[in-house]
């Protein structure tokens, strides 16, 4: 026997004489049942609220939705006017640059711009460009097979 466990004569005491056990089920049905009868009558308080409304109160709700949605095509259209100008000083396409200010936008095409291979593919090209290449003597021709020719060369096979 651990010194943690209780002695078998020993038990948990029961709970104080006088006071009944809660059912918990019974309890979170009952508080289950409450908060379903206040989520009805705040949906019929809200469709009273509503309907109670003068016209003017609706005129100036929808005018200030309207206003909403003219303010967010304001701001996308400037933003698309700051990629645009940012585009053209900086040479990163528009439509990969990201932000909502224009410092933003700028700060994120000087990230990109050392990433954009120029489109001749020479000057600060990425990859196994060779400026000298196929153009000195002995440069093989592109269509030939020089190991074809140099056997046929070393058998004698014309």
């Amino acid at each position: 026997m651990s010194a943690l466990e209780p002695a078998p004569d020993q038990t948990e005491p029961d709970a104080p004489a006088g006071e009944v056990e809660t059912n918990w089920k019974s309890e979170a049905r009952k508080w289950e049942a409450r908060a379903k009868e206040n989520a009805d009558a705040a949906k019929r308080l809200a469709e009273l609220e509503e309907a109670a409304k003068s016209e003017d109160q609706k005129r100036a709700e929808r005018i200030a939705e309207l206003e909403a949605t003219v303010a967010e095509y304001q701001t996308r259209d400037q933003i698309a006017a700051w990629k645009a100008e940012v585009a053209k000083a900086t040479g990163v396409p528009a439509e990969v640059l990201a932000g909502s200010t224009k410092e933003d936008i700028e700060a994120h095409a000087a990230t990109l711009k050392p990433l954009i291979v120029p489109a001749d593919g020479k000057k600060g090209a990425i990859g196994p460009y060779v400026p000298s290449e196929g153009t000195g003597e002995g440069a093989l021709p592109l269509n030939g097979d020089p190991l074809e020719r140099a056997l046929r060369t070393k058998l004698g096979i014309a």
